[in-house]
């Protein structure tokens, strides 16, 4: 077994595969592991790779780090987001390091960059997943990134992790002015992650904060914007030991030490923000996110009711689909729903849930995905938005039992966050993948009018590039029936302000009145 010690960098794991992959060595003989006060700063930093490919043998313990100096900080970018790493099109094998015995095809970029980004995600075994999946590759198991496969299946949910959590990042996180005696930066922001996200996020806000000069700070690291150049820090080991041994037992969660010269600025940036007070938000971000929906719920509203009295529109046409080696197509299902394994969705589901209803339904609803009570129970829209859709459905005249009822993906999607299961929006390659099921239903049922609930639903039936908030209140004319789009009832329970909550009922409703109205034959 061979013990690779690395500092926990993309570009560092990288130099090691490289050299084990030359050598032949299979990812079951490797033992992978972080060197102790590393940071987020630079684990999604490609740059600390420098080009020079002078790997010698690595024996039993071999080290790998960058030859960064004790602050920890280098130059990402200038003038812009931080420069990506300079690849060709496709890394030949020879660059990637495979054993002179093998022929490896080219590695696509596009691999590169999902090994990069699942880098991101904070687990013991992310260099010895990315190091099997790189060996699986080379050795012509292209199948290794389908969502079938385990170690694909991972891949491909530490990704959705890390994308999902950026956008949580450059969303939630509020920067706040310094008072300008204080020098620079003129902006300080503070955001505690789970995985590691500076760098990607730091990308995004150079690109738009322009000339403000700014710093974003984590637990691990920090992120400097001087109005041209972004520079990425983090602490060395020591300076983690020392800022442990400095923190009393009442210190706020946010004085976490990141360098030496930015402790004074957050002690000072606490005591301005909260002047003394103790916040009512969460330390995690000083801003909540909003409760509204993107549409402003009376526009909709005014929408739905123009759209109940004007005839159908119709929709750009779907672009075709592109495969890659990344996306091949899907394989067709071989049983019923219960054993389709098309994605990875199955794998955390208790079981997919069919749809339900008239078999003769001259309406069919389609919503997002099953929730945890329809996981458990197998039934579609008998959880909390079910309850809801029922009280909508009596508003318009309309029986559930005269509808067909179902979902655009059959398994349920969740993570664990905070000890609890929380529903996630699945992404479009498991809609492509719940497809079939949805085109099967459509044929078998044939309904004179869809209403789809919320987004996933429409562009399941419309295409991934048709927008709710561009069709919302309208009738779609599309594959010779009409398709009615709305919220989801879901989205009305998750709202807090009551009026708001009062209005997107409102819309759903009028939508259904609207469909039972193009069901009868009316226009």
């Amino acid at each position: 077994m061979k013990r690779i010690p690395i500092e926990p960098s993309f570009a560092v794991w990288r130099r090691a595969a490289r050299a084990l992959l030359r050598q032949g060595v299979e990812p079951s003989q490797i033992e992978w592991v972080e060197s102790e006060g590393q940071g987020e700063a630079s684990v999604c930093n490609g740059n600390a790779d420098n080009g020079n490919d002078n790997d010698s043998a690595v024996g039993q313990d071999a080290r790998f780090s960058t030859t960064s100096g004790t602050a920890g900080m280098s130059s990402v970018a200038a003038r812009g987001a931080p420069e990506s790493e300079s690849e060709p099109a496709t890394a030949s094998a020879s660059d990637i390091g495979t054993p002179a015995a093998l022929a490896a095809p080219a590695i696509p970029r596009e691999l590169l960059f999902r090994l990069k980004t699942a880098a991101c995600f904070r687990a013991p075994d992310r260099w010895a997943l990315l190091y099997r999946i790189l060996w699986r590759w080379t050795h012509g198991e292209r199948h290794v990134l389908a969502l079938n496969d385990p170690d694909g299946a991972l891949l491909d949910q530490r990704i959705q992790a890390v994308e999902h959590e950026t956008d949580d990042l450059v969303i939630l996180t509020l920067f706040r002015r310094r008072d300008p005696s204080m020098g620079l930066p003129e902006f300080v922001g503070w955001y505690e992650p789970h995985h590691d996200l500076l760098e990607r996020a730091a990308a995004r806000f150079a690109e738009r904060m322009g000339d403000s000069t700014w710093m974003l700070a984590t637990p691990h690291g920090a992120a400097f914007w001087n109005g041209m150049l972004l520079r990425i820090g983090r602490p060395a080991a020591e300076e983690h030991e020392q800022a442990a041994h400095a923190l009393s037992e009442s210190a706020m969660t946010g004085e976490a030490i990141t360098s030496t010269p930015t402790e004074a600025l957050w002690l000072a940036y606490y005591a301005s923000a909260f002047n003394g007070a103790p916040s009512p938000v969460p330390l995690r971000y000083w801003r909540m996110p909003p409760a509204g929906p993107p549409l402003p719920a009376r526009l909709a509203r005014e929408r739905s009711r123009l759209g109940a009295q004007s005839a159908p529109v119709t929709v750009p046409p779907t672009p075709p689909v592109e495969y890659s080696a990344m996306t091949p197509p899907l394989q067709e299902p071989t049983g019923p729903l219960a054993t389709c394994r098309r994605c990875a969705l199955w794998r955390n589901a208790k079981q997919a849930v069919a749809g339900a209803g008239s078999a003769h339904a001259a309406i069919m609803v389609v919503g997002e995905q099953p929730g945890e009570y329809e996981n458990q129970h197998g039934e579609p829209f008998t959880g909390p938005a079910g309850q809801l859709l029922d009280t909508v459905l009596a508003r318009a005249g309309l029986k559930r039992k005269a509808l067909y009822l179902t979902y655009a993906v059959k398994h349920y999607k969740w993570e664990t966050f905070d000890q609890q299961r929380v529903h996630r929006t699945p992404v479009r390659r498991e809609v492509e993948a719940c497809q079939y099921w949805l085109d099967k239903e459509l044929a078998r049922i044939a309904p004179r009018v869809v209403v789809t609930l919320g987004a996933t639903a429409l562009k399941a039936l419309a295409g991934a590039h048709v927008n709710l908030s561009e069709y919302l209140g309208q009738t779609i004319a599309l594959d010779g029936r009409l398709i009615v789009p709305t919220w989801h009832p879901s989205y009305a329970l998750r709202t807090a302000d009551a009026r708001l909550r009062d209005d997107i009922v409102a819309t759903i409703a009028t939508a259904f009145s609207r469909a039972a109205v193009l069901a009868a034959g009316g226009a």
